[in-house]
């Protein structure tokens, strides 16, 4: 009989790779991992474990049970977290920089007030990163976006509920001849010069460039930047034209002006990642009012 102890101990080996780092993740003492180990080793008659110098790696048969009993792990996580009365504990959720700043601060702040004995334990990262996290039993939820119409995603493990729609602006200096316009379609902005994020970002600039294929934009020329308030920056000294999303976005400079686009895609979908399993979760129940209540409000906001 496999004991759900040790493979829990085994799979916290596979994520850090050694029995100290087990050890500190799941509160224990390297001894106690190391007699789990021999335990789980006894039970199955086979070693869960070889030395590579001061590392350890696992070893066929034990990645086989990590790979298969790691879902296991979690829906029993996710099954006494669905038994609760109320919300209470600690939860960790991961969240963009804007979705963090826009949605989960506020939402937080509610909480406090409505739920006190739930703890939200907030952490900024990527949706592919949190995503990740959120497979490995690391977070209890994530807040993702994605550019453009949303596509669906086969996952056994997660599933995303839509938060709502971010519309997009463009951004404009305010003597630019354009900037007194209702709305805008990228297709007026043909000849322009821009400020993007950098190609390596896999979502907002992947956007840009498929438009720019399609609708032949013919860039004079392009600024980069990772943070938002840069590229502000550049339209704010006249320099360039940019798009951002409206949630999170700090209170813009006077002399920039928005603009929406009218593009059918010109919007990111907003949304809210949790395992399959822990849908009866009151801690997740009462997160999620929380955000949608928060982007009812910052999602169709406009300055």
């Amino acid at each position: 009989m496999i004991d759900v102890l040790g493979l829990r101990v085994l799979v916290a080996v596979a994520d850090v790779g050694s029995v100290t780092g087990a050890a500190r993740e799941l509160g224990y003492s390297p001894s106690n991992v190391t007699q789990h180990i021999r335990r789980l080793e006894r039970a199955l008659n086979a070693p869960m474990v070889e030395r590579t110098g001061r590392r350890i790696i696992l070893t066929d048969r034990a990645q086989a049970l990590v790979d298969r009993g790691r879902n296991l792990l979690l829906a029993l996580d996710d099954l006494a977290d669905g038994t609760t009365s109320g919300p209470s504990g600690s939860i960790d959720v991961g969240a963009f920089p804007t979705g963090l700043r826009g949605l989960l601060i506020p939402a937080i702040a509610e909480l406090a007030e409505g739920s006190p004995a739930l703890k939200i334990q907030p952490r900024e990262l990527e949706p592919d990163v949190a995503l990740d996290l959120l497979r490995a039993g690391r977070l209890h939820a994530a807040i993702v976006k994605e550019w453009g119409a949303i596509r669906s995603h086969e996952d056994e493990v997660v599933q995303e509920q839509a938060l709502g729609t971010d519309p997009v602006d463009v951004l404009l200096p305010a003597e630019h001849r354009l900037a007194r316009a209702t709305s805008l379609t990228l297709q007026d902005l043909a000849e322009q010069s821009w400020a993007l994020t950098p190609r390596e970002d896999p979502t907002y600039r992947d956007w840009f460039t498929s438009h720019q294929k399609v609708l032949a934009l013919r860039p004079h020329a392009i600024y980069e930047a990772s943070e938002f308030a840069s590229l502000v920056s550049f339209v704010e000294h006249g320099l360039a034209i940019t798009v951002l999303p409206r949630l999170g976005r700090a209170p813009l400079p006077n002399a920039v002006v928005p603009v929406p686009l009218s593009n059918p895609d010109a919007s990111r979908t907003i949304s809210i990642a949790t395992r399959r399993t822990s849908q009866s979760s009151a801690n997740l129940v009462s997160l999620i009012a929380a955000l949608r209540e928060q982007a009812s409000k910052a999602l169709i906001q406009t300055r």
